[in-house]
């Protein structure tokens, strides 16, 4: 599977499983992943995730506990 079917079908799971399940969380992540990143490097993660049996993390910065961080990397864990 390509990387675009990959991210398609999470985020049809996504939608199929609903608010609050993993799924839906996993797809949300992708979307957030695809803004910092771009399609072409997330659809690449995607294919090297499916092939390495890893999924697709967010990395955020060290902060204050009392801060909001905004994720700045995607990772493969």
């Amino acid at each position: 599977m390509t990387g675009k079917q990959l991210f398609d079908q999470y985020q049809f799971a996504a939608q199929v499983n609903g608010f609050g399940s993993n799924e839906f969380q996993y797809g949300n992540l992708l979307y957030q992943a695809l803004k910092i990143e771009g399609e072409e490097k997330i659809f690449q993660l995607l294919e090297e995730a499916e092939k390495s049996g890893k999924r697709i993390s967010l990395e955020y910065p060290e902060a204050p506990v009392e801060s909001f961080p905004e994720p700045h990397r995607v990772i493969l864990l």
